[in-house]
């Protein structure tokens, strides 16, 4: 039996997404917290998959999650991970620690399973009144006005959807992807992982995450808590059915791990092809991609989950902008824009991390060992390790290659730059109050005195407060501590997105933060300002008018 569409409240048609793992349930909460009805079809009638896949959520992802009140639960249900540890054929090499992160109240990763940050997702969306359903979808329609999906029920019924947007989170195999002509890119051999968790008995780090090189291969070892452990080996191949037993897992740790362990009765494991894909696309008109959808790649550094997570914000607060008519619709192309590069940057950092970890030859070997060594003993390890491993070093710079992304030697920011300012659609995040808050769903203008807060400055924020339209919060960061590395000693305005990076840095002009506020897609009709004068540090301030 074939049923209608079942129509949201007040005859809106809903944002569809498909496949509810955690990117589907972190892009329905943000969306319903903002407004936007959603229909999330669960794409399996087994319901949630009950053992561990993703197995580390790092601060960037815990700051994103703090926004729909999840992160805490997470903190609390997982394990701390203070570090990074690197050997090589037993011996340190280098660390990268997370706990000597500054700019965020998450200065650590949290070992979790996969299901049980879902769980935890859950019920901020069942909080915002969201629900699951069931269903595969089986036809996907793209050549009308609005996209048609054909989704079959676990019951038997077969329904019609048309949506205004329909967003595929339903994996590496996404049937959205699929139906809507989306090719999968990429280039490189697939390395094979048996990727296992149980409990180990021995003297294991518990709070670190190490990686153990060898000649022979790699080894992975993530806690937990209470002696429960994710273990990930390469292996030169695999072509039994059966997964791969304790004996494999336990004759690799002997092998490759600093520390000694006892493997015990796994509970869960698995064959994992580390494969390098990214979408052509992740946007074909009304259709959008996120998550393994869009991009697989290796498990070197556990960044997968969390990039999905970054995706889902990222689409959540435009597309929710889009529809309650905060931007203009053209902000949706910038999806594809920031995510895809970010993207291809993740797919090269992990595909280089994990062929480090293969090198078999003596002089490889000792060349990335004695370069680990010297990047650990000059800092430069830490400096780039720990925002790379925490994705803080995501940038939504304009940018035409990969390397126009990469950071520079410098602290100070750039527009497209993640800025440590948090933002709620509830509570705040606990311990985000030692920085300045934002608006989730707004862009918001930040004023920055630099060197001197002097009377003209007090004039020029004072005709900024005065010009800024009514939707746009407007804040003086002036006094909070820690931003003078980041922004300099002069004056400057800049325009910060939901998510927190920069969409514009500018003069503190009203006529610039104008433009720049058109420019980053700001749907508001802003009445003339009146004119102020500037100092002359404004008037020469170098303008930088962007948008991200």
């Amino acid at each position: 039996m074939t049923i209608p569409l079942r129509e949201s409240p007040g005859g809106r048609r809903p944002v569809l997404i498909v496949g509810a793992g955690p990117v589907g349930l972190v892009l329905a909460t943000e969306l319903l917290s903002q407004g936007v009805p959603v229909r999330l079809i669960d794409n399996s009638a087994a319901g949630p998959v009950q053992h561990s896949r993703a197995s580390v959520v790092w601060p960037r992802s815990l700051e994103l999650l703090g926004r729909i009140g999840a992160a805490e639960g997470v903190v609390e249900a997982g394990n701390r991970l203070d570090s990074v540890q690197y050997y090589s054929r037993k011996r340190h090499i280098g660390a990268v620690e997370m706990s000597r992160l500054t700019d965020t109240p998450y200065p650590f990763g949290v070992v979790i399973p996969q299901d049980t940050t879902e769980a935890i997702i859950r019920t901020r969306l069942a909080a915002h009144g969201g629900e699951i359903e069931d269903g595969t979808l089986t036809a996907l329609d793209t050549s009308g006005r609005r996209p048609a999906a054909r989704v079959e029920h676990a019951d038997g019924r077969v329904e019609q959807i048309e949506a205004d947007w329909v967003i595929g989170a339903d994996g590496a195999r996404s049937a959205v992807r699929e139906f809507a002509g989306i090719e999968l890119l990429g280039t490189g051999n697939d390395v094979l992982f048996a990727i296992g968790d149980g409990p180990v008995d021995g003297d294991m780090d518990p709070h670190s995450l190490v990686y153990c090189y060898s000649r022979t291969g790699a080894l992975g070892i993530a806690p937990f808590g209470n002696g429960q452990f994710r273990l990930a080996i390469s292996v030169p191949d695999w072509n039994e059915e059966k997964s791969p037993p304790r004996e494999l897992f336990q004759h690799f740790l002997d092998e490759r791990s600093p520390r000694p362990g006892l493997v015990g009765k796994l509970d869960w494991s698995t064959i994992f092809r580390a494969r390098r894909r990214v979408a052509e696309t992740m946007r074909a008109g009304r259709v959008f991609l996120a998550g393994d959808a869009a991009h697989v790649f290796s498990a070197a550094g556990a960044q997968g989950m969390n990039t999905g997570i970054q995706d889902a914000v990222n689409l959540a607060w435009k597309l929710a902008g889009v529809v309650n008519g905060l931007y203009e619709p053209g902000i949706l192309d910038t999806y594809d824009t920031d995510r895809h590069l970010a993207a291809e940057r993740i797919v090269l950092t992990t595909a280089k991390q994990t062929s480090w970890g293969l090198f078999k030859r003596r002089h490889e070997v000792a060349a990335r060992d004695n370069a680990l060594r010297l990047a650990h003993r000059t800092g430069i390890l830490q400096r780039f390790g720990a925002p790379l491993m925490a994705q803080h070093d995501v940038s939504y710079r304009p940018a035409e290659s990969l390397r126009d992304t990469l950071p520079g030697l410098t602290r100070k920011v750039r527009t497209g730059d993640r800025l440590p300012v948090f933002a709620s659609h509830g509570t705040p995040q606990p311990g985000a109050e030692r920085w300045p808050a934002i608006d989730p769903a707004r862009l918001s203008l930040l004023l920055w005195a630099g060197g001197r807060q002097d009377s003209a400055w007090v004039a020029s924020r004072d005709a900024l407060t005065a010009a800024a339209p009514a939707d746009v919060p407007v804040r003086d960061i002036s006094n909070w501590p820690g931003f003078t590395p980041l922004l300099g000693d002069a004056p400057k305005a800049l325009l910060v997105r939901p998510d927190g990076h920069i969409a514009a840095i500018t003069a503190p002009e009203p006529s610039a933060v104008r433009i720049a506020l058109r420019r980053a897609g700001s749907s508001f009709r802003a009445a003339p300002a009146p004119a102020v004068l500037l100092s002359p540090a404004a008037v020469g301030h170098d303008v930088e008018e962007l948008a991200a």
